[in-house]
């Protein structure tokens, strides 16, 4: 699946290639790359290895387990584990880019970053605290460096087509998986972009970038997104490495091995939940989830779904 709409550099190809058919594979999950990654996750987040790792068969029977585990005590990681160091890396990659920036360069960036963050209404999710105080916008904002018009123009073709895996095929999956859960909110604990103290947090260098660079509305907040973003997040990071020659902070690694040898994973204090890949992924010319008279997603355990142009249909 590659980008109509925009054109792209050679490097910029090689990462959306990998992002996009991580995010496609049917391959086997390689368990003990997996597992590595996670090790090396973990202690990159400071956190003590997991004591076990525990394979679900599909992303349904990693939320069975995951509400079990949760109700059992154990802690989600997903802020540290994944998203935080996400965000150090990405932190480390963009830092040269706007320390080699000019300063009028700066100021341009600055005000066209936190105008389309207040226009577009993102500042708006942190406007009002309780019912009735409300947020100074100036007081409030991204703390991230803004995003330079030569950042954004790389990275915009690549998180596009890498977006559309998601809205095409992982955002129907996903939403089915919501939809099954008992009650709203449940796995609320085990999100990525969640914040506890209020829905953006501004630390969040992924979030802001991503958003910038897509101009996301509500689809930010389906399934897929909440659950597992990061094949965008580590598209964004490589795409600083590759393309631009920046140093990520090694943070990343380890989220980056589980990404490309397994399904969606999920850390926790002592056990880390992963899932192995379909082991049939079937699309359309459009990229769209579709299959005439068979599943268009099957996993391992017998799990499966129907699809027809990028619709799930009810099981026949």
């Amino acid at each position: 699946m590659t980008s109509a709409i925009y054109p792209m550099t050679a490097p910029a190809h090689a990462v959306t290639d990998r992002w996009t058919r991580a995010a496609l594979s049917c391959k086997p999950a390689n368990h003990a790359r997996a597992e590595a990654g996670a090790r090396l996750a973990y202690q990159a987040a400071g956190e003590a290895e997991p004591a076990r790792f525990l394979w679900c068969p599909s992303p349904p029977a990693a939320i069975e387990h995951l509400q079990r585990l949760l109700d059992d005590g154990h802690r989600p990681l997903v802020g540290s584990v994944r998203r935080g160091n996400l965000n150090r890396s990405l932190t480390a990659a963009r830092a040269p880019i706007w320390e080699h920036t000019s300063e009028r360069d700066q100021v341009t960036a600055f005000g066209d970053f936190h105008q389309f963050m207040e226009w577009t209404g993102y500042y708006g999710e942190q406007r009002y605290d309780g019912v009735e105080a409300r947020y100074d916008l100036m007081e409030h904002p991204y703390r991230c460096n803004p995003v330079t018009e030569a950042e954004r123009t790389v990275l915009e073709p690549v998180l596009d087509t890498v977006r559309r895996v998601y809205d095409l095929v992982h955002a129907p999956i996903w939403s089915t998986i919501d939809r099954s859960l008992t009650a709203g909110y449940i796995m609320r604990s085990a999100w990525f972009w969640d914040a506890e103290r209020s829905i953006v947090d501004q630390d969040d260098e992924g979030h802001a970038v991503v958003r910038y660079c897509l101009d996301p509305h509500d689809w930010f907040f389906e399934a897929a997104w909440t659950y597992y973003p990061d094949w965008l997040v580590l598209a964004t990071i490589d795409t600083y490495q590759k393309v631009f020659g920046s140093a990520p902070d090694a943070a990343w690694e380890g989220c980056r091995d589980v990404a490309l040898a397994a399904g969606p994973w999920w850390p926790l204090t002592g056990v880390a939940v992963l899932t192995e890949r379909p082991t049939v992924l079937r699309i359309d010319a459009h990229g769209r989830l579709h299959a005439e008279d068979e599943p268009a997603v099957v996993w391992p355990d017998g799990s499966r779904m129907w699809a027809r142009n990028g619709t799930l249909l009810p099981p026949p």
